[in-house]
């Protein structure tokens, strides 16, 4: 199991998985929009960017200017979220997730993340031979 301080890693792993579907990445496109999720309890390095403006979809580690939309969270919440125990706008209703930006267009493409592999967040399947590591 991966530790918080993994978890930019983990969720770019997550999204470059969802990328390899030419549907799925397709999909998710259509959000046309550039999102960074900051962990706020993580030490080093604790944002990546989901590019979400392109077809296949592609995430790096790090913070990017080209963020349109920030949400920011603890780890825990974004193990919860991307474990699909915690869905987004409830978070962000109840204040566990803050946002910057038009996050309604990040919104209408998240239930297709359902479809991702969340074996990820749940412990399984944690070979993130998929490229976390920058590139």
């Amino acid at each position: 199991m991966h530790g918080a301080n993994d978890l930019p890693g983990l969720t770019v792993a997550f999204f470059r998985k969802g990328a390899q579907d030419a549907e799925l990445s397709e999909r998710m496109s259509f959000a046309a929009t550039v999102v960074q999720i900051t962990y706020t309890d993580v030490e080093g390095e604790n944002a990546c960017t989901v590019w979400l403006d392109r077809d296949p979809i592609e995430a790096e580690v790090g913070a990017s200017a080209e963020a349109e939309i920030e949400l920011a969270m603890s780890a825990e919440t974004g193990i919860s979220l991307f474990a699909g125990r915690v869905a987004l706008p409830i978070a962000i209703l109840n204040g566990e997730v803050t946002y910057r930006g038009p996050v309604r267009k990040f919104l209408r493409v998240v239930p297709i993340m359902q479809s991702f592999d969340f074996g990820l967040f749940r412990g399984q399947g944690t070979d993130l031979t998929c490229g976390a590591q920058a590139s």
